[in-house]
């Protein structure tokens, strides 16, 4: 938008017979109003306070459930920390009370598939919820953007 010859104000191409706010006459003399100064209309704000976003996809998201879900690392993936946190205390604590239930009470202290069993439950469950991202497809980041 163009500015006001006397004051400096913003003038719109609708008001460039009288100022709207110092009242001068012909406030755009000289100037063009069909052009506008787009330099002056940006706000770059402070730079060094703004995080510069990094997409998240999909495919990276099933692989890390896929493989390190039980660690969390798909939640940490998308910057959900303490869902990631949650998620590896929850299959840490699962884990252990499965291979106890079968160490214990099932098959027997010395039994490999006492541990065998639990693990391929945990890595079940994972693979599930990797499926279920990989599918999805109205899910968000930590960050309130739509992964890819």
């Amino acid at each position: 938008m163009p500015y006001c010859r006397n004051c400096g104000a913003r003038i719109t191409k609708f008001e460039k017979d009288i100022c709207p706010v110092c009242g001068t006459r012909n406030p755009l003399d000289g100037a063009n109003s069909d052009t506008v100064e787009i330099t002056s209309q940006l706000d770059l704000g402070d730079k060094a306070n703004k995080k510069i976003y990094k997409a998240h996809f999909r495919l990276n998201t099933f692989i890390l459930f896929a493989f390190l879900g039980w660690t969390g690392a798909g939640f940490f993936y998308l910057n959900f920390k303490k869902r990631g946190i949650i998620w590896l205390a929850a299959n840490l604590f699962v884990l252990g009370g499965l291979i106890a239930l079968f160490a214990l009470a099932i098959l027997g202290v010395n039994n490999w598939l006492s541990y065998a069993a639990p693990v391929s439950i945990v890595y079940l469950v994972n693979i599930g919820v990797s499926i279920y991202f990989l599918v999805k497809k109205d899910i968000k980041d930590g960050n309130g953007e739509f992964i890819h």
